[in-house]
């Protein structure tokens, strides 16, 4: 009678394990584009480009992680890995500005014992409905402008 409990209990317990395996944090960003006539994007990995109502740009980046402890993704996060800058915000009201990934080379994640981690990270640009979107989705131009 206790054979069949133990064994749900192992699967649970398992079933659990492998759970805890992946790690996942969602991250924002918002860009400012008021004067920008011109946008280019420079992102490394995948990313998405949407449009939406708003007058800013908007960035969302999940990131998931197998293998890994959250200390190594909080880590990760902590010193830039998944951050898009531009290089625009030095000059007041910019009429071209450039959106780039902060560290393009992501090398594999390993842990203590060597082991890679699988990373994926996919990114979304929410971009406002007042751009033109290029084919290769990488420039962005003002309409009417």
């Amino acid at each position: 009678m206790k054979l069949p409990h133990l064994q749900t209990l192992f699967i649970l317990l398992a079933f659990n394990t492998l759970a805890k395996a992946q790690m996942e944090r969602t991250m924002y960003q918002v860009f400012e584009v008021d004067s920008a006539q011109t946008v280019q994007f420079e992102v490394a990995g995948e990313y998405e480009v949407l449009e939406w109502a708003g007058n800013s740009i908007l960035v969302e980046t999940n990131v998931q992680i197998w293998d890994a402890s959250r200390e190594i993704l909080a880590e990760l996060i902590k010193i830039g890995r998944y951050d898009l800058v531009t290089d625009s915000s030095t000059v007041p009201n910019p009429k071209q500005i450039r959106i780039y990934t902060k560290n393009i080379d992501r090398k594999p994640i390993k842990r203590l014992d060597g082991q890679k981690c699988l990373e994926i990270a996919v990114t979304k640009i929410f971009i406002p409905d007042t751009f033109y979107i290029s084919e290769d989705k990488q420039r962005l131009t003002r309409k009417g402008g």
